[in-house]
């Protein structure tokens, strides 16, 4: 954990509010940097002097749309955050759902084995998440938080600054979570955020089972496939803003990547984005022949049998899965409560070396 290009961890406790406090406190000059990026995103696509009125319509959006829509628990977390880092709600409450306004993230990978695939039968989980732009800030940025709330279950969120929810999880139970977005018709902002969806869901359940249902019992946003993988089993939540289904192991795997597998969420498939301006990503990565692909090549690897957390990491930096995109990379071990995490360096991170962390002491 001494490695500079280690996440930097940040332990976090109490109720919402000082949770938050403290999160923004500790992280301020980096919710600063994490702005000041957005900023020059924004003035290349504009002149600068547009960069910050923008900012200002973008944030505006983002409140007007999202904020009656949050649990009051939700709300003094990031009402904290902004208090600690001292800067205005807005943008913390534009850093936590800006997937949901872009919706743009179609390069994600990850995959689940167990059963046969494994020596002892028990699962084993591994994700990639990939963004178009912002690549190296988030990287540099790269957070380990692990979350004590005052009720509920702990858990670990690889994530960056400001951000209160989760797209790559571990709780005290041995529930992993991987969110991956999945373009899908009919998208609202009438709901839970994404992250701050799964967020709620990994603190309120204590089996894959327990998880999966506490995030179909909150209304969502935009189109997901949700990765949940315990010791003994896995399921993919298939999710759009209308419905769902649940998708099951294969003899032992789950792959995921960016569309929909189940036969009842065919109709629910959207258009992908087009690739925004700047992005590290090719035209082609954000298509669904470049997710078909992806998940072709993932189970054509996990053929492979029995793996190990090791094999796992060689898969989500194969050159058929990894792309430049890829700002974080983990292996979960749920049996174990363990992550590897790859550590900090040039995109692709899953190419590099992977960090072993172990949680709460068991």
């Amino acid at each position: 954990m001494s490695s500079p290009q280690a996440p930097r961890i940040v332990e976090l406790a109490g109720t919402p509010w000082e949770r938050g406090r403290r999160h923004g406190e500790l992280l301020a000059q980096e919710i600063r940097g994490l702005r000041r990026t957005l900023i020059r995103y924004l003035s290349r696509l504009t002149l600068y002097i547009g960069a910050w009125p923008l900012l200002a319509l973008v944030q505006r959006l983002g409140f007007l749309s999202f904020w009656p829509h949050l649990p009051a628990r939700v709300r003094e977390e990031l009402i904290g955050v902004a208090a600690g880092a001292g800067l205005g709600l807005p943008l913390v409450l534009l850093i936590n759902t800006l997937d949901d306004l872009a919706n743009n993230l179609a390069s994600c990978s990850a995959l689940a084995v167990g059963q046969d695939h494994t020596s002892e039968g028990l699962y084993l989980a591994g994700r990639n998440l990939d963004y178009p732009v912002f690549v190296d800030a988030l990287i540099g940025y790269q957070t380990l938080f692990l979350i004590t709330p005052e009720r509920g279950v702990p858990l670990a969120s690889l994530a960056w600054p400001g951000y209160i929810g989760v797209t790559t999880g571990l709780n005290r139970a041995g529930v992993a979570l991987a969110q991956l977005a999945s373009m899908c018709r009919g998208a609202t902002r009438k709901g839970l955020p994404a992250g701050l969806r799964y967020r709620q869901a990994l603190e309120q359940g204590s089996t894959v089972e327990e998880v999966a249902g506490r995030v179909l019992a909150t209304p969502g946003t935009i189109g997901n496939n949700v990765l949940l993988t315990g010791p003994r089993d896995a399921l993919v939540l298939e999710i759009s803003a209308r419905c769902h289904a649940r998708r099951r192991p294969a003899a032992g795997l789950l792959t995921v990547t960016n569309h929909f597998q189940s036969p009842e969420m065919v109709r629910e498939k959207g258009r992908f984005r087009r690739r925004p301006p700047m992005s590290v990503l090719e035209p082609y990565h954000f298509t669904e022949a470049y997710s078909q692909a992806r998940n072709t090549r993932l189970q054509e690897l996990a053929a492979r049998r029995p793996l190990d957390q090791a094999d796992l990491q060689a898969i989500l930096g194969d050159s058929g899965i990894a792309n430049p995109g890829n700002t974080n990379s983990v292996v979960f071990v749920p049996a174990e409560l363990t992550l590897w995490i790859a550590a900090k360096g040039p995109p692709p991170v899953s190419r590099g070396k992977f960090i072993k962390f172990h949680q709460w002491g068991r």
